[in-house]
């Protein structure tokens, strides 16, 4: 139809040129579609289009002209998701319903029970007759019965009430006795940790770790000390008491070795206890390998001779002070080589 359309409308605008030509006379030729046209016909070919310019000529409307889509009728369909959420919603509608029957029901039994329990509480288990058929002295007995009855329950009740709130009270009695035991335990433990650290430099013995409890600091504390006491005892004063004793019934007779012996291991011992100190005074510095060298008395062994270091008579020095008072007083070995981290037997 629009094809037709507009090969009417190209006739048309043919017809009217052919009008307006000069002279005024209309063409008497007739409209013809070919597909070649002669030499005369292209000269006076008004009336004449060739068939390729007429299909270039629908060609170009076609595609220009935009396509018109038509439109189908909408068909309602139901979906299948409409279709489960409806048996979704029956479902949840069904199991909410039944969840409400089964709440019914136990709140009906648990209301039954509540008012049995009641009843059974108050001496009313059994249902009474009709007052019609009862003989009103026997109601009045019945009820005197159940007042007296009642009266010793709660007695009983009472007694028992005294007598857990009488236990209570001990009990509280006793936790109080152990919290005041346990208040005046803290504080001397408080104390005896005060203690500690003023008579003691707690972060310099050895085995210090922070990362311990206050007990097991302590118990390292005590452990160097009985180390140290023991270490002393067994190397220095115990040689000494053996002197001593040896040479009691006739001291001015003491040999010039027991004397020297005895001189040394008097010196070594104040000077063992020099170096402790270091751990236990606060005004003298802990240095170099004092931690190390008190460790090893604890199992016995001593001095390392690896933890000391060469006395040094260039620079002026505490060490180098004793050592030449010491050798003036003739002791140039000692059985305790040792203070201020230096060898006193090394010239």
């Amino acid at each position: 139809m629009r094809n037709r359309f507009l090969i009417l409308l190209l006739l048309i605008l043919v017809a009217t040129g052919i009008q307006a030509q000069p002279g005024g006379q209309p063409d008497k030729k007739q409209l013809r579609i070919v597909d070649t046209l002669t030499q005369q016909e292209r000269l006076t070919r008004n009336p004449v289009l060739l068939r390729s310019e007429l299909d270039s000529l629908i060609k170009d409307s076609l595609a220009k002209t935009v396509p018109v889509k038509l439109q189908e009728p909408v068909k309602e369909k139901v979906s299948r998701e409409s279709q489960y959420l409806v048996g979704i919603g029956v479902a949840l509608l069904l199991l909410i319903l039944s969840l409400l029957i089964l709440f019914y029901r136990h709140q009906k039994k648990t209301t039954g029970m509540l008012a049995k329990m009641q009843r059974q509480l108050r001496g009313d288990d059994e249902v009474p007759d009709s007052p019609l058929k009862k003989d009103p002295n026997d109601m009045a007995r019945e009820k005197s019965t159940k007042s007296k009855t009642t009266a010793q329950s709660l007695e009983k009740k009472v007694s028992e009430l005294n007598a857990e709130i009488h236990k209570l009270s001990k009990e509280n009695e006793s936790l109080n006795r152990v919290m005041k035991e346990y208040n005046g335990i803290q504080h001397d433990y408080d104390a005896l940790k005060h203690g500690f650290a003023k008579a003691f430099k707690v972060k310099n013995y050895p085995g210090y770790d922070k990362n311990k409890g206050d007990g097991s600091i302590m118990q390292a504390v005590l452990d160097t000390e009985n180390s140290v006491a023991i270490y002393a005892y067994e190397k220095f004063i115990k040689p000494v008491l053996v002197i001593a004793d040896a040479n009691k019934n006739n001291p001015a007779r003491i040999n010039e070795e027991d004397r020297q012996k005895l001189m040394d291991l008097l010196v070594s011992l104040s000077l063992l206890y020099i170096e402790y100190l270091y751990l236990r005074v606060q005004d003298l510095s802990v240095g170099g390998k004092i931690v190390e060298r008190i460790h090893g008395f604890r199992n016995g062994n001593g001095l390392d001779p690896s933890l000391l270091k060469e006395l040094s008579t260039e620079h002026g020095s505490r060490a180098l002070v004793i050592k030449l008072a010491l050798e003036k007083m003739g002791f140039r070995h000692l059985s305790y080589p040792v203070f201020d981290e230096t060898n006193l037997n090394n010239s």
